[in-house]
């Protein structure tokens, strides 16, 4: 049987393999990222991997020095961040986090990667956040005995973290940790937005959005991956949780919508934050495709119309089930042509088309950057050649796509909104 380290290892083990050439990678804290450390560095020295990491406090960032990982500063995106978890929440994916007093750099960490994997040992998976640790939260080091009144106001037990000497934890950020005993079953979501609402509350060790997957060590040595829903693993979690925060204008009725658009112009981002907000149902039309076109485009042959049919059949035959079942949805499909179009809407005009419309040298240059993938240029202008915009009779949404993914939602519900109101 393996201890507790021993699982710990393995699952930060297994979290190194998903490391690839080329990365921005997110580094945690606490004993379960000092193996992964340990991992990454070896594949480091023994591959040569260029890679360049951003650390969540500043003893991460001092053991990775020492290892010879390259830390840098946070600015932009991180294709992966893998900290470790106090507790995971079977079923969920929720987590708390912090007892490393590292949660809210942490948590920046995590909403600032397209990939955030925990990886913990076996001990770490609860059915219930608060089974079996208590909870952090980072308060400014003012006024701490109200704050902690107030935090009290919610049927929590707060008291402010010390060192074995006694004297206060303050954070790398100058903050005091509240570790506070949860009564019971929590609403996760709920009980975060309302600690924050309290003044002097900077963050809580409450993650309820955005974990990918977790990577559990077992006692046999063996690890087990648990998986998170399609919004986390597309990366948009955080910012659907960000707009329903804002309390769009609701929609009287759930929308039927194709988004559609050449490659780079963020479909699967947009449209599976459209359908997080609005609360429908997403597919990414890729995933529809027949095994022998997958097999066919394994093997680097184009598709042809014939080819395509089968595929088509079934984007309409979700949109169908859909609106029989009057859930609304949100399909994603390039859907560059208005023969394809008018094939999956079955002569029905209750599908909205959103075309998200981007300038070409944009894309090309999201292309150029996109890690781990490789598309060459005239393959995007063979796809604006092909590209027939939504016409007359197409019931379409046009939007450009050189803003914000928060901001194009955001336009896109207001307006879905409009006609909501006009019909």
């Amino acid at each position: 049987m393996t201890t507790q380290d021993d699982q710990k290892r393995a699952a930060a083990r297994e979290a190194a393999k998903l490391v690839e050439p080329g990365m921005r990678l997110g580094l945690g804290t606490g004993s379960t990222i000092a193996h992964f450390l340990d991992a990454l560095a070896e594949r480091v020295k023994t591959e040569n991997i260029d890679h360049a990491c951003v650390a969540t406090s500043v003893t991460t960032e001092r053991r990775a020095a020492e290892l010879g990982i390259k830390v840098t500063a946070l600015d932009g995106v991180l294709d992966l961040a893998v900290d470790g978890a106090d507790e995971v929440e079977f079923g969920s994916l929720h987590l708390i986090k912090g007892l490393g007093g590292a949660l809210l750099r942490e948590k920046q960490i995590a909403e600032s990667s397209h990939r955030f994997v925990v990886i913990a040992d076996q001990g770490k998976l609860v059915s219930r956040l608060g089974e079996r640790s208590k909870l952090p939260v980072e308060i400014v080091n003012f006024a701490v005995a109200r704050t902690l009144a107030r935090i009290g106001e919610l049927g929590l037990l707060a008291e402010p973290r010390k060192q074995a000497n006694g004297k206060a934890f303050i954070s790398d950020n100058g903050n005091v940790i509240a570790d506070c005993v949860l009564p019971g079953r929590i609403d996760a979501v709920a009980l975060d937005r309302a600690l924050k609402s309290i003044a002097g509350v900077v963050e809580t060790g409450l993650f309820t959005a955005g974990c990918d997957c977790a990577i559990i060590g077992y006692d046999d040595g063996s690890t087990r991956c648990f998986e998170g829903d399609v919004f986390a693993k597309l990366g948009v979690s955080t910012m659907i949780a960000t707009l329903r925060a804002l309390r769009l204008q609701h929609l009287a009725h759930k929308p039927l919508l194709a988004v559609m658009g050449v490659s780079a112009s963020g479909k699967s981002t947009i449209g599976a934050m459209l359908a997080g907000v609005l609360g429908v149902p997403f597919r990414d039309g890729d995933d529809l495709h027949p095994a022998s076109n997958r097999r066919k485009m394994h093997e680097g042959k184009p598709l042809d119309d014939n080819d395509r049919m089968p595929w088509l059949h079934r984007i309409a035959l979700e949109l169908r089930g859909w609106r029989d079942a009057g859930s609304g949805g949100v399909i994603v499909s390039s859907l560059l042509t208005r023969c394809y179009r008018d094939f999956v809407r079955g002569g029905s005009d209750d599908v909205t088309l959103i075309h998200l419309d981007g300038d070409r040298d944009l894309l090309a240059d999201r292309i150029a950057n996109r890690h781990g993938h490789f598309m060459p240029a005239k393959l995007l202008d063979s796809q604006f050649a092909t590209l027939e915009l939504p016409g007359e009779g197409e019931n379409a949404i046009v939007v450009k796509v050189d803003a914000s993914p928060i901001e194009i939602v955001r336009d896109i519900v207001e307006r879905l909104a409009a006609r909501d109101a006009r019909s």
